[in-house]
């Protein structure tokens, strides 16, 4: 644990003062070694590991079930017999490159350090296609909430590449109306991409037999509520009316996790590695915009720092992180 701990702290001394493109480029360094150059840490690894193994170009495909992006890293790996760390080099490329150009637009470092237990540990080093859709969709949000982005068709493409990784995206295409003035019918349109993608993600939590990180055919998740709470936290710490589209956004949050939780834990708890990043972009934007006051952002740096220390003596998954270990060693 002492090595995470290593790495939160650095993050959080480079956030720190005045934001400067070098303390960039040493955050984003740091990360992607962690997570390029990662051995056998987290639940995944072995899941990963037999879909290695087994992979052939015309059986993987059929059972692809649209996650043709991780399919290709899977395809070129084997046709260039590359070994099984290249799954974990294309991840951090792939991932940590679009959260590098989202944490450009965003320019305050804290939301690394806030999104740092969750998102860069329990994913980057283990949940590997989870971990590039989640990046691919913070950049998806980020150009909105930071730029002002107004075309939809973008967004629309960016859920669709995050979806070739982890299907389960494309359920998100449901938050463009709180980014953008929709018409009416491109709120169908997005009404039925996020059934679909929500229906689908059900699906693979029955079918998925690779991941080992979820209880095949459980519907409880221990931590779910936990991590649900941590972002709920965060939302409320964010919410500012005068920010309405944001505030409603929360509350959309807080509403389809709350009906996802009931119904189905297990995907409350593969939902809210989106759910929380997000409700962190929400907090840091109202923050940028002097809505936020800078006392609150001090007690999120709490919060995630404390959610790690806890997360690793609690949890049953954290003994797969510890130690952290090279592929080379």
């Amino acid at each position: 644990m002492i090595f995470y701990i290593t790495i939160l702290t650095i993050l959080i001394l480079c956030s720190f003062g005045k934001y400067s493109k070098l303390k960039l480029f040493l955050s984003f360094l740091i990360l992607f070694l962690i997570v390029s150059l990662k051995g056998e840490i987290g639940p995944d690894y072995e899941g990963y590991l037999v879909r290695y193994n087994n992979f052939d170009p015309i059986d993987s495909f059929y059972k692809v079930q649209g996650e043709f992006g991780w399919y290709l890293i899977e395809y070129f790996t084997y046709l260039n017999n590359w070994s099984y760390q290249m799954y974990t080099f294309f991840s951090a490329l792939i991932g940590l490159g679009f959260l590098f150009v989202s944490q450009k637009k965003i320019k305050y470092l804290g939301f690394l350090v806030f999104i740092f237990q969750l998102v860069i540990v329990q994913l980057g080093l283990s949940g590997l296609r989870q971990f590039i859709a989640v990046c691919i969709l913070i950049y998806a949000i980020t150009i909105y909430l930071f730029e002002y982005q107004k075309s939809i068709r973008k967004f629309l493409i960016l859920v669709f590449l995050a979806s070739l990784f982890h299907i389960s995206a494309l359920t998100f295409v449901i938050i463009l109306p709180f980014l953008v003035r929709l018409k009416k019918n491109h709120l169908i349109l997005i009404i039925i991409l996020g059934v679909l993608g929500l229906s689908s993600q059900f699906l693979i939590d029955n079918i998925d037999k690779y991941d080992t990180r979820y209880l095949q055919g459980s519907r409880l998740s221990s931590g779910a509520w936990l991590r649900f709470a941590i972002t709920s936290t965060i939302l409320f710490l964010g919410f500012n009316k005068s920010n309405k589209n944001m505030f409603y956004l929360g509350i959309f949050i807080l509403l389809f996790g709350l009906v996802l939780g009931v119904i189905n834990s297990i995907a409350l708890h593969r939902f809210n590695y989106y759910f929380y990043p997000l409700s962190c972009l929400i907090l840091v934007r109202n923050y940028k915009y002097s809505l936020i006051k800078k006392q609150v952002m001090t007690f999120v740096y709490l919060i995630s720092a404390s959610y790690l220390i806890f997360w690793f003596s609690f949890s049953k998954y954290s003994d797969s992180f510890i130690p952290y270990v090279f592929f080379f060693n």
